[in-house]
């Protein structure tokens, strides 16, 4: 919270996270206040959050948990509609299975989203990018 507040960070994608279950809560400290938003599961280490500063969080107009590692938030900025993902992808370790599953997700959401709203990506991609 202390490094969100003091960069004055609006919103902020986390990977590698160890919550149960899904949810949503306000956090808040001295001087800001947020809304996270959180994907795990009871067993995954590779669970994802986002963090809105208030009161951009009020614009939320939707959420979608894919599944543990892959989130995405809809949110209204002025006239514009913005998808916010936030994922995590198998590391180099982790079997072919579980890496082809989390990029056929990834692609099959976004190939979903109109070409009206923009994408924006914050993601751990662990050098699976190409």
């Amino acid at each position: 919270m202390e490094m969100l507040e003091r960069r004055r960070i609006d919103i902020c994608c986390l990977q590698e996270t160890r919550w149960n279950l899904n949810g949503v809560c306000h956090v808040n400290s001295d001087k800001e206040k947020y809304k996270l938003f959180w994907n795990d599961q009871k067993t995954a280490k590779n669970g994802v959050r986002i963090f809105v500063r208030e009161p951009l969080a009020q614009e939320v107009l939707d959420i979608k948990r894919i599944n543990s590692p892959l989130m995405w938030i809809k949110l209204r900025i002025d006239k514009q509609t913005m998808i916010i993902f936030s994922a995590y992808a198998p590391q180099t370790g982790e079997s072919e299975k579980m890496k082809k599953d989390f990029w056929t997700a990834f692609s099959d959401t976004i190939s979903t989203i109109p070409k009206s709203e923009t994408i924006l990506i914050g993601c751990d991609l662990n050098d699976h990018v190409g």
